[in-house]
């Protein structure tokens, strides 16, 4: 009696997550954890991030009372006791309810709190988050929220993965550390399906933790060209721009000619969005490479759902790889605009467009969910 051949499962599509330090690649990972894995608060996994969660509002404060002292601010009548003593605790100190409680008490200060949204604080994205909700974390055996996990910052420093499957479709996410320590292990051996390459929108007047004199939007755009045009050359690239909703108010305040002078949009979210974008795509040596930008908000479930399903629809029901050929057919017989209609709908310039810009008229009515342009 013969024994039937048996089927090896095929290989998961490896999906490499880049971006420099503190983009909110890490928080994508996390995302994709809840959305297609078994998350964290109802697996236990959450104890795992209970220490930097109850840290980040030791931290803030540290920073915050650090700006106080150097604009030489008079806290109110008692409070520099309070201060004092928050001072004296360590910032790898475990959260008391007592230090809970002088932190919330330096926190209702305006003279205090209205420094948070100064650039010379440095705070964390979220950092007001935690500092809100201080005098819950200070409540012995505090459990960590699936919200609490998803803005807490703790920087990546070491190769992680995460498997997951969409349908029948089994995918791999390799998260590499941004910070510069960690770029080295940036060159995966490897079937590499696509490159996942993230940048925080609100980074153009922030410079690196670790080089006081680079601008980190500057560095995003160096690592941008590494990616594309070194390390991933044969990859399709899927540009996550993040933290849009923090931008559209920053930039509002802050023009983005402060990084660029080039730059004439004024104070004006879609004109700074949209040349953000220009200079992502015009780093690309080859200008047929296809380059899929999505516009997120990494700690947005919601979104980030929407977000994943374009990301799928692009890796798995294409392959991507076939956007690299002019001949790709139109799909559903559904035939493709000339390039001249095509541009002038879409304000896509001939240097710049992929195949995936020339067809997108088509590639729309196929994916309808995909709501970001591939270009």
């Amino acid at each position: 009696m013969g024994c039937a051949a048996s089927k090896s499962e095929p290989a998961p599509r490896q999906l490499v997550l880049l971006g420099g330090g503190e983009c909110g690649k890490t928080t994508i990972f996390k995302q994709i954890q809840l959305v297609y894995g078994e998350g964290f608060t109802n697996t236990g996994k959450g104890e795992e991030w209970l220490d930097p969660i109850l840290n980040s509002p030791i931290r803030s404060m540290h920073q915050l009372l650090k700006a106080v002292k150097s604009k030489e601010i008079t806290l109110p009548d008692g409070k520099e006791e309070t201060a004092g003593r928050v001072l004296a605790f360590s910032k790898s100190d475990t959260l008391t309810p007592e230090i809970a409680a002088d932190i919330a008490s330096l926190w209702g200060e305006s003279c205090i709190s209205s420094l948070a949204e100064t650039k010379e604080t440095d705070l964390d994205d979220n950092a007001t988050y935690f500092l809100d909700k201080v005098a819950d974390l200070g409540v012995p055996a505090y459990k960590p929220t699936d919200e609490d996990i998803l803005k807490v910052r703790d920087p990546t420093r070491s190769i992680e993965t995460l498997d997951f499957r969409v349908g029948k479709a089994k995918f791999r996410v390799i998260d590499v550390g941004g910070q510069r320590m960690e770029r080295p292990k940036w060159n995966l051996t490897g079937e590499i399906t696509a490159v996942l390459f993230v940048c925080s929108l609100i980074e153009y007047d922030q410079v690196l933790r670790e080089d006081l004199k680079q601008n980190r939007l500057k560095e995003s755009l160096n690592l941008f060209d590494i990616a594309c045009n070194r390390r991933y050359v044969d990859n399709p690239i899927i540009l996550f721009l993040n933290k849009k909703d923090l931008f559209e108010k920053k930039v509002k305040k802050v023009d983005l000619n402060v990084c660029f002078p080039t730059y004439k949009g004024g104070l004006a979210y879609e004109p700074a969005l949209e040349y953000i974008k220009y200079r992502f795509l015009a780093c690309r040596k080859d200008k047929l490479k296809p380059i899929y930008i999505l516009e997120t908000t990494a700690t947005n479930t919601q979104n980030m759902q929407f977000i994943f399903e374009s990301m799928v629809d692009i890796v798995e029901r294409q392959n991507l790889q076939a956007l690299d050929s002019a001949e790709w057919p139109s799909p559903r017989g559904v035939p493709c605009q000339p390039l001249e209609s095509v541009e002038a709908r879409l304000g896509v310039r001939a240097p710049l467009a992929a195949p995936a810009a020339l067809h997108r008229a088509a590639w729309r009515a196929r994916f309808p969910r995909l709501d970001s342009r591939g270009v």
